[in-house]
């Protein structure tokens, strides 16, 4: 995938088989730093001959300091290879886009996961996804329980919104119904009326989960019966931070 340039195109210093170092801009076109070109950016490119016989497509980055956009790929070709055509003469060359640099609606697209991540920011969906999960420690523990396993505990946040999950194993002991088990939270609350947590159910055993009222640095829970050992239960939430 590869970035846009609006109306860029331009001649180069020379045809060959060298990288393309500008010279001029074409008429009625800008030049790669007039569309806004980003040193060490890739872009997608055609170069041309006049009358055609000679092209290539093919992507490379662009250094603004030497003005070279280089050929590092040649996807397609006049010769119908993956090879530098040697231009006999100067060819034009524009920034394009090709299929695989846009999305789709019609079938599925081979992005990365940080090409999907830019997407979800650049429509507005959100900064996260599920390479943003942070593990974080949340030091839980509850009275009367001497091992209380913590499988997993991560979080992500998208502006103030802070996105939770903890999975818990009692290993050793008894979480008696009416004790608080304690964990930390991995930012601090705004407020206990800011949170918002999922209620699990382990062996028909509700647990309600809630954020500590005084230090708002905690999140609480109460079963509402006993659970013994190797009980595990798993719940998620949200909450506004500070």
């Amino acid at each position: 995938m590869a970035a846009f340039l609006d109306a860029c195109r331009f001649l180069p210093t020379a045809g060959g088989t060298t990288d393309w170092t500008y010279s001029s801009a074409i008429g009625g076109y800008q030049s790669p730093t007039a569309a806004g070109v980003v040193n060490g950016r890739t872009y997608k490119y055609r170069a041309e001959s006049t009358d055609l016989t000679q092209w290539e497509i093919g992507e490379g980055t662009y250094n603004t300091g030497t003005g070279v956009l280089s050929r590092t790929t040649v996807l397609f070709n006049s010769s119908g290879t993956t090879s530098k055509i040697n231009f006999s003469a100067v060819p034009n060359v524009a920034v394009v886009a090709l299929k695989e640099d846009l999305i789709s609606v019609e079938e599925s697209n081979s992005f990365t996961t940080a090409q999907k991540l830019q997407a979800r920011q650049n429509i507005g969906i959100g900064s996260f996804d599920e390479s943003a999960w942070t593990a974080f420690t949340s030091s839980a523990a509850v009275a009367g329980v001497s091992v209380l396993t913590v499988n997993s505990s991560r979080y992500k946040q998208l502006g103030k919104i802070v996105f939770w999950e903890i999975d818990l194993t009692i290993t050793t002991g008894t979480w008696t119904a009416g004790n608080t088990l304690t964990f930390n939270l991995p930012v601090t609350a705004n407020s206990p009326g800011s949170a918002a947590t999922f209620e699990f159910v382990t062996a028909g055993v509700p647990v309600f989960f809630f954020i500590n009222p005084g230090g708002l640095t905690q999140m609480n829970a109460r079963c509402g019966s006993n659970l013994v050992a190797t009980s595990r239960f798993a719940a998620s939430g949200f909450y506004e931070s500070v």
